[in-house]
């Protein structure tokens, strides 16, 4: 997914600007010393045409940012200053967005921390305007040790960042245009752990592919705000003054890629009644409304990432945060909206949900048919999504694993009764469609084209086909 560069010993052009390239001037290049750029990725942009850039530098080279773009010949198209910011100490954290590519283009990129010296060359492919694919994975939660022991498949070493590499190996393969990221990239909450980013961010695919994060539970630090750069992001005063409280805040952001807008919210916090519940849906509202009202008449499909799924059926079915993030109106925010997919993770196993409504105050199945082809749902599919490497594997129906175990009120089960004692009974809640723990890591591959959406769901290992399913509309 990337080579190294060829040293450049001759005049190129060269324009460097805030925001983007503009006419060209002549000035003498010098390679300088390539490098690997430390935690170097991309995430999404506005739209297909635009890409960002995250990487780290030692604080004391780090004094510039800048993203040089090349065409299949080699010449230079754009060059691109960005912001520095104080990251984690001696580091500091580099961001650069580019605009105003061509779409369905083959680029070849290359960063820089001084202005002089330039990383290895990697190679990036701007979207098409007809069709696209991306990949959605679930919580890698990356630790520095060992996945699961009751894995069904192991990584080579059975590490966390092999599993991962394996998993980002095949989404690779798969020749994905980008990533929906459902939260929990890390693992480490309090105060982070720059160990398991740069296990996050090995991957050589990263290096090509943007991956668009959700915060996740495990992710509240500040290292969030250090290695990502998000497109559109919508400010927030924080509910507290802890840094907890400050990344709660932020990741509330959108893209639009072709005639699909993707809308990413922070569910990563853990309101303790519906009233506490209430001011986090303002920002979903908030968020949904800038996002939608940005791109109105350009978007066939919307999509939402967060993090914590409502419509899940393990271990974290039963959390009340959850529970007060229903009962404050996130499903009925999702039919507001018209919502066509949500895209979650955090309970560490497969679901997927039944067309739901979003009706208050319980959000009911559309229809209870068994689909696997959809042809225009009057509704919203909910998707629960497990590990991308392995770590744990969460289990349906577990008397000891159930995190509320004396949940009288939620969740409300598909025969009618609710709460956790029922459901440790046998009873699948009631937006339940499929469900399956294949105790390996997963990735979902997406295929949008005009009307159509299709999804399918596979181990890593394995290669089995977990959920298959199409939507059209």
């Amino acid at each position: 997914m990337f080579k190294k560069a060829s040293v450049l010993i001759a005049t190129l052009t060269l324009v460097l600007s805030a925001c983007g390239s503009s006419d060209p001037v002549d000035e003498k290049f010098d390679p300088g010393v390539q490098f690997n750029a430390e935690t170097l990725m991309l995430t999404p942009g506005s739209t297909i045409t635009d890409v960002a850039f995250n990487w780290y530098a030692d604080t004391a080279n780090g004094d510039s940012a800048v993203v040089n773009i090349f065409d299949e010949k080699d010449k230079l198209v754009s060059s691109t200053k960005g912001n520095i910011v104080a990251a984690s100490t001696g580091k500091t954290a580099h961001k650069v967005t580019v605009s105003g590519l061509k779409a369905g283009t083959n680029y070849k990129y290359r960063v820089s921390n001084d202005g002089k010296n330039w990383s290895y060359e990697y190679n990036y492919t701007t979207g098409n305007t007809t069709s696209f694919r991306f990949a959605s994975v679930g919580d890698p939660q990356l630790t520095t040790g060992l996945q699961d022991v009751n894995s069904r498949e192991f990584s080579d070493d059975q590490t966390t960042a092999q599993g991962w590499k394996d998993t980002m190996k095949k989404i690779g393969d798969a020749n994905v245009n980008f990533i929906a990221g459902v939260g929990d990239q890390v693992d480490t909450a309090v105060g982070g752990n720059e160990a398991e980013y740069q296990n996050f961010l090995a991957p050589p695919e990263l290096r090509s592919i943007p991956l668009a994060p959700a915060v996740g539970n495990h992710d509240v630090n500040k290292l969030f705000l250090y290695h990502y750069n998000l497109p559109n992001e919508q400010t927030f005063v924080p509910i507290g003054n802890s840094d907890q409280a400050i990344v709660e805040a932020v990741g509330h952001y959108w893209y639009l890629y072709d005639n699909a807008l993707f809308v990413v919210l922070n569910t990563s916090a853990y309101p303790a009644s519906v009233d506490e519940a209430k001011p986090y849906i303002a920002r979903f509202e908030a968020t949904l409304k800038a996002a939608t009202e940005a791109n109105k008449g350009k978007y066939t499909w919307l999509f939402v990432q967060h993090h914590k799924s409502t419509a899940s059926v393990a271990q974290h079915l039963a959390d009340k945060d959850i529970q007060y993030y229903v009962q404050a109106g996130f499903e009925n925010l999702m039919a507001t909206y018209k919502v066509d997919f949500v895209l979650a993770g955090h309970d560490h196993v497969y679901a997927r949900s039944f067309v739901m409504t979003g009706e208050l105050p319980i959000d009911q199945p559309a229809d209870r048919a068994d689909q696997s082809v959809y042809n225009s749902p009057n509704g919203t599919l909910y998707l629960t999504f497990n590990t991308g490497s392995g770590l744990k594997y969460y289990n349906i129906f577990d008397p000891v694993g159930l995190y509320e175990k004396n949940n009288v009120d939620y969740p409300f089960l598909f025969d009618g009764t609710k709460g956790s004692a029922e459901y440790l009974k046998g009873k699948l809640p009631l937006s339940t469609h499929k469900n399956a723990q294949e105790r390996e890591p997963e990735y979902t591959i997406v295929d949008v084209a005009g009307n159509t959406v299709k999804f399918k769901v596979s181990g890593t290992y394995t290669g089995n086909v977990v959920d298959e399913f199409s939507v059209t509309k």
